[in-house]
Parts: C-alpha cells; sequence; structure tokens
C-alpha cells in the first residue's frame, strides 16, 4: 500500500466512514482497493484477496486515533499538509507480498524489496463503459407513417392530400396617397396616411443633376 498508507488512509476514513455517514467499510475498501485496481487495470493481481493475487493485506483499528504531523510521518520533506489532523481509524499492520512491512507504527523495510507492477491499457472498467455508451447513443430509425396533414408552401398556399388551397390573404393595407409640389428642386413628397414622416424624392438637386435616389 506504500508509505504514504498511515497517513492518506486515515485521512480519508475520516471524511468516508460511517462517523461521517457517506459509506460502510465494504464500500470504503471497494472504493480504496479493488476499484482503484481495477481502474490501474491490475486487478486482480492487486484489489482482492485470492489465490495468485498478491498477498497485500491490511489489518485496521476503526476505533484507534492519531494525529498526523511532519515530526513522525515517514517522508523526505519536513512537513506535512495534514498537520494538526486528529483520524480515527489506524492501520495496525500492513502485509505486502506476504512480507509484514509496518507493524503497530514501526516500519520494517528492505532497500530495493519493492516490485515493478505493469499496468496494460484500455482498462476494461473505463473503456468498456464508454464503449457500451457509443453503442446506446447512435441513432435509431423510427418506423411510422407518412405524413399526411396540411403543409404550409413559401407562397402561403396549403397542400392537402397533394392539392393546393390558396390560403386566405390578410387584409390589404391602404395604398399610400402621394402628392407631388412644384419647387424648383422637383421633390416629390409622399405622404403617409398614418402621420408618419414623409419622404422625398429629390429629382434635380442644387448643384446638378442627379442619377440616384435620396431620401430626407
Amino acid at each position: 500500500m506504500g508509505l504514504k498508507l498511515p497517513m492518506l488512509k486515515p485521512v480519508q476514513w475520516r471524511h468516508s466512514n460511517e462517523h461521517s455517514g457517506k459509506m460502510d467499510a465494504c464500500r470504503f475498501v471497494a472504493v480504496t482497493s479493488t476499484t482503484a485496481a481495477r481502474i490501474f487495470n491490475i486487478y486482480p493481481r492487486k484489489g482482492v484477496i485470492q489465490p495468485g493475487s498478491d498477498a497485500d493485506i491490511v489489518v485496521w483499528d476503526p476505533e484507534a486515533s492519531r494525529t498526523i504531523s511532519a515530526s513522525t510521518h515517514h517522508q523526505a520533506v519536513d512537513f506535512n499538509i495534514f498537520e494538526g489532523m486528529t483520524c480515527h481509524g489506524v492501520p495496525l499492520v500492513t502485509i505486502s507480498r506476504g512480507k509484514v512491512v509496518w507493524d503497530h507504527g514501526k516500519l520494517n523495510i528492505e532497500k530495493g524489496a519493492g516490485r515493478y507492477v505493469p499496468r496494460p491499457p484500455w482498462s476494461t472498467i473505463v473503456y468498456d463503459s464508454i464503449k457500451r455508451r457509443d453503442v446506446v447513443c447512435v441513432p435509431q430509425k423510427v418506423d411510422r407513417e407518412p405524413y399526411s396533414g396540411p403543409v404550409w408552401t413559401k407562397d402561403g398556399d396549403i397542400m392537402v392530400g397533394g392539392a393546393a388551397e390558396t390560403a386566405a390573404s390578410p387584409q390589404a393595407s391602404p395604398q399610400k396617397e402621394a402628392k407631388t409640389d412644384s419647387t424648383p428642386t422637383g421633390r416629390q413628397q409622399a405622404v403617409a396616411p398614418s402621420g408618419g414622416k414623409p419622404s422625398s424624392r429629390v429629382l434635380r438637386p442644387p448643384g446638378g443633376g442627379s442619377s440616384g435616389i435620396f431620401f430626407g
């Protein structure tokens, strides 16, 4: 489980066990051991106690407590981010590949005793769910009867059963009345019946003729 077991596991136990009501002891073991081994693709070599697996076992005391401190941890740093935190739940004995490496606060390890654990890619617990999601999310054809109801066309007609019917056109708005005044510049004004601002069309502006249309 590594040298961080005496520190990290008590912190995880404190924030996840029955004291906080988030998970029981069995769920705690499944999350921190079995599921972790499956994600890293080293199951069943790790994460389970059975013939053929590594004999990695932790004897846990859920009632014991300890205070985390940089003065007592087994790491090559002089500080600890959990300094002063009191945790309930302490590993009493840790067995790695059948050998006791931690015994009631005493570390028993030998240099070079570690072994490389290969981790094949494409963990099934992660990528199988992605494959299943891709299969489930494929668009499926829906078989149903062709639509036979009315259809509006861009010209305002209604197509019913293949025949076109002209929709009732809205009431035409009254045409604008235009009047022309004989001004020296030849301006024609269109007066809106609703009292809106009239627009002017300049035919011969001062200073010369114009081929464009100007509205003032």
